[in-house]
């Protein structure tokens, strides 16, 4: 059985050297040359050099035996190839390669491409584009018109039934019966009125035009042009009549032109449809002279 004192390697180290120091220090024999302190006497030197020895030699002797028990070392670490053969029984151990994972490469192999291009609209998100549109639309064709005036004695007639109350349709019936039981004055004081409406209902919608620009105007009256597209196709009767503007610049006239409208406002084709009309105008300048057709060219239209 060993006995081990709880000392450092490093300290048993220098115990050993002290006490190894220690008994091959030469000793002197001779008296003469021995030199002494007046601090301590003989007898105490040399008993404390006694002392020391002993506890160099007790340490050296422990020491030997922590080292003689502790000779059992751990396997070490094998040493790196020095180009022999390895001996029989003993097997080198390959590093292992850390394989990759291939689950990630198959799932995007196995991925579908995804379509190019935005996801279709939801029937919602249709129907909201389509109101926005029609909002737009009619907002840039300017429907906000001026209120018209009643212009016809009979209008008037029909606006006092209904602020009576009731019906429409009964307002309708009676505002035609009186229409037709009025005094010659009583009409003519209607349509004095009448008239009136009508200049008043003039001069309005040319201030109400004359607020917007030519281009806005133009702009405007594309837009009710598809609305009313928009309202035969839906099956509506709804009408949208074109802004009416002096500023907009007209297409020059031609010869022809000028030749169709007189002919029109002469009244000679009055009653007839409009196809057979205009054949019958495309023939009778097609025998028209040269100098005929100048002088049409020259000469403005008529006016009714």
């Amino acid at each position: 059985m060993t006995t081990a004192f709880p000392y450092s390697r490093t300290l048993s180290k220098q115990l050993v050297a002290r006490s190894a120091w220690s008994l091959t220090r030469p000793s002197v024999t001779s008296s003469l040359l021995r030199v002494t302190c007046n601090c301590t006497p003989n007898g105490e030197r040399s008993a404390r050099r006694h002392a020391h020895l002993n506890l160099g030699s007790t340490f050296k002797y422990a020491v030997c035996r922590t080292y003689a028990t502790s000779a059992e070392k751990p396997a070490s670490r094998p040493k790196a190839h020095t180009g022999r053969a390895p001996a029989k029984g003993t097997a080198t151990k390959k590093a292992k390669t850390p394989k990759k994972s291939t689950k990630k490469a198959k799932k995007k192999a196995a991925s579908k491409p995804k379509p190019k291009g935005r996801k279709p609209l939801s029937k919602t998100a249709i129907l909201q584009r389509q109101r926005q549109e029609s909002a737009d639309l009619r907002a840039k064709a300017l429907l906000q018109e001026p209120k018209q005036l009643p212009q016809t004695a009979f209008i008037l007639v029909f606006v006092e039934e209904a602020k009576k109350g009731g019906d429409a349709k009964a307002n309708a019936v009676s505002a035609s019966a009186r229409y037709r039981s009025l005094s010659p004055e009583e009409r003519e004081q209607y349509n004095h009125q009448a008239n009136l409406n009508k200049e008043k209902n003039i001069e309005a919608y040319k201030k109400w035009v004359q607020t917007f620009t030519p281009l806005e105007i133009k702009n405007a009256n594309s837009a009710r042009k598809q609305l009313a597209k928009k309202a035969k196709e839906a099956g509506k009767k709804t009408k949208f009549q074109s802004i009416k503007d002096d500023r907009t610049v007209k297409a020059p006239q031609n010869g022809y032109s000028f030749f169709f409208t007189d002919r029109h406002l002469s009244g000679d084709l009055k009653g007839l449809p409009v196809a057979e009309s205009g054949k019958l105008v495309g023939r009778e300048w097609k025998a028209l002279s040269p100098s005929e057709k100048k002088a049409s060219d020259a000469r403005p239209p008529l006016v009714s």
